[in-house]
């Protein structure tokens, strides 16, 4: 082996070990600075970092069999692939390892935005599809769920999201005037709650009882932990929370269709990374609404009310105080499987 040849492959070598550090070293600086949180969800967490070890322990090795082709030592078996002379095909398959990297490193880190709802459209029904695709990615990985159940009863039972499309030419939503709706009375025995709350079939049965117990409280306080499943309740039994008052957080989002009065209070819900969040938020009806610019975080204090979007029912709020609030740390809500401990 000539000397040309062996500079040849400790450079490979060399050069996969410091693709394979960055790697690794992104993920660690990702996790000391909370940044994360930006593109994986909690449970995979674990994975990744575990990832980052491995890669940093492929890294070392690579390194080590660079210096013994560097020292013209044996380095293979003779059983492997030999490395490319072409230019133009190592710049390929090392450029699609390297220009992620880059990215990642260069651009940066910040949770998503009213961008990428203009390019989803902000589900505006808190729908248990939603939840059911969750559930079916949970399954998948762990088993089984004790969540909602992920049938396809159970998703043709949901009723469908309502959508605001990321094109200008939707109907703006019409709530009914806060004159018109009542304030509930609370029941007087668990058998009217069970009655008001009644669940069509068994996949409702947790819907059912996390409404039975938001109907007893004098302030719904949507947290983050069960956001989705506490909206999920209301949609599913909107009527028995009609004037009931509400507080939720969330980031501003606008149509240009929407009326001067008008935003949506929303946040991302991730199962599993990034890739697959999805925005959903409720409609906010405030004399001063243009006043909240974009991506601006605020608490909403107002009454549920009924409304309407595009031919489909949904709940609005009634705003009566709304405050800037800053940033969360964790921007993001997930799927919770035993919400019920949440709330008792």
């Amino acid at each position: 082996m000539d000397l040309s040849e062996v500079r040849l492959i400790s450079f490979h070598y060399f050069f996969r070990t410091i693709i394979l550090l960055g790697f690794s070293s992104y993920i660690v600086i990702l996790t000391k600075t909370d940044a994360l949180q930006y593109y994986i969800a909690p449970r995979m967490m674990i994975y990744v970092k575990i990832a980052s070890v491995i890669l940093y322990i492929i890294a070392c090795f690579q390194g080590y069999m660079a210096l013994r082709a560097y020292w013209g030592k044996p380095v293979s078996c003779e059983c492997e692939q030999p490395v490319s002379r072409s230019t133009l095909r190592n710049t390929v398959a090392y450029g699609l390892l390297i220009l992620p990297l880059l990215i990642g490193f260069l651009l940066p880190n910040t949770a998503l935005s009213s961008a990428m709802v203009a390019a989803k459209g902000m589900n505006l029904s808190a729908a248990k599809s939603s939840i059911a695709k969750q559930n079916t990615d949970l399954i998948t990985d762990n088993g089984a769920s004790t969540g909602v159940n992920t049938s396809n009863q159970s998703t043709a039972a949901a009723p469908s999201p309502t959508t605001v499309p990321p094109v200008n030419n939707s109907t703006a939503i019409s709530p009914i005037p806060a004159s018109s709706a009542e304030t509930p009375t609370i029941a007087k025995s668990d058998a009217e709650l069970q009655k008001m709350f009644h669940a069509d079939n068994e996949w409702d049965e947790d819907f059912s009882k996390i409404g039975m117990i938001l109907y007893k409280k004098d302030t719904i306080v949507v947290k983050p932990e069960i956001y989705m499943e506490i909206l999920s309740s209301i949609d599913l039994f909107k009527n028995n929370f009609i004037g009931k008052k509400i507080e939720l957080t969330g980031f501003v989002y606008r149509e240009e269709n929407m009326s001067k009065s008008q935003f949506v209070v929303g946040r991302f819900a991730v199962s599993c990374c990034s890739a697959d969040a999805t925005p959903y938020g409720v409609m906010i009806d405030f004399p001063t609404a243009q006043s909240y610019p974009k991506d601006m975080w605020v608490k909403v204090t107002g009454t549920i009310q009924n409304g309407s979007y595009n031919g489909n029912d949904i709940f609005t709020i009634k705003a009566t105080q709304i405050e800037k609030t800053a940033t969360p740390d964790s921007p993001y809500i997930y799927p919770n499987f035993e919400p019920l401990k949440e709330l008792n």
